[in-house]
């Protein structure tokens, strides 16, 4: 690994394509961090917050690691032929790579949306010591649902009455083969395929935080409001930068999320059996 505070962008084989990660080092890691990011489309959004955190980790002794899924941000394959079942298997490989070239230590897995869903999958698996979920969806036919509703909302703000397409309408037509636009990004029938049978294990699917081990291995689902507004929804985000909205949410864009941050920093520092000290803001 590189000299601490340096962050390095790679490619890693992934199959036939390439997944684009980078690593963020420290003087002497206690523990590694995988990240595993959100749904393609709330990338955009909460990229620089989850950067921030990265390098929040990396200055506290931990050896982080992001990467973008096959088919999205820097990596290589088309978004089109992509699926949650592939991204699943990235984190697989993103596992193995880590621990081919990220030296020992503890290998703490950490999801964000999307993300904690695949990540508490390949968790079952014993490829990591401790499992970190922020505000996982319960399934991912729900992460696409949620996609639905902003197509539906950017339908009748654009469409008149007569030419805008029911909920139904799109769900047909992704059974039938088809596909849909939605926040850019063309989804594929394949994808909207993928989603039907996969869902958080039952003891990970709390309505609230907490925290357990399965295993001897420990696990913690927090949930996100609104005072962590750049790692929710991109709809929140959208409604702070239109001056035009009827609700002004009362936190600004780039809010301070060092209290956030450092909470949940000694979380894992606490469940890799490493003593909390100097934790830089």
């Amino acid at each position: 690994m590189p000299d601490a505070g340096t962050e390095r962008g790679l490619y890693i084989e992934a199959g036939e394509e390439r997944l684009y990660a980078i690593t963020y080092a420290c003087e002497t890691p206690v523990a590694r961090v995988l990240l595993c990011g959100p749904f393609p489309s709330e990338r955009l959004y909460s990229l620089g917050a989850w950067v921030r955190w990265a390098r929040f980790l990396a200055s506290n002794n931990l050896l982080v690691i992001r990467f973008d899924y096959r088919g999205t941000g820097e990596s290589t394959g088309k978004f089109t032929e992509m699926d949650f079942h592939r991204w699943r298997e990235d984190i697989f490989v993103m596992c193995d790579w880590a621990a081919a070239n990220c030296g020992a230590g503890p290998l703490v897995l950490h999801g964000l949306g999307m993300g904690g869903l695949l990540a508490q999958k390949v968790f079952v698996s014993q490829r990591a010591d401790a499992l970190l979920m922020w505000s996982p969806p319960l399934d991912t036919r729900e992460v696409l649902k949620q996609g639905l509703i902003a197509r539906l909302a950017m339908d009748m703000a654009l469409q008149k009455p007569g030419e805008r397409k029911t909920a139904q309408e799109y769900f047909d037509n992704l059974n039938t083969g088809g596909e849909i636009e939605v926040d850019g990004l063309t989804w594929s029938s394949g994808l909207w395929k993928s989603s039907e049978n996969m869902a958080l294990d039952p003891q990970y699917a709390l309505a609230g935080e907490g925290s357990e081990r399965i295993d001897g291995r420990p696990w913690s689902h927090v949930v996100l409001g609104s005072d962590v507004a750049p790692l929710v929804r991109s709809s929140t985000l959208l409604r702070a930068m239109n001056p035009r909205a009827a609700v002004v949410p009362p936190f600004p864009l780039n809010p301070d999320l060092s209290t956030f941050f450092t909470k949940n920093l000694n979380w894992i520092l606490d469940n890799v059996d490493q003593p909390v000290r100097n934790v830089h803001a």
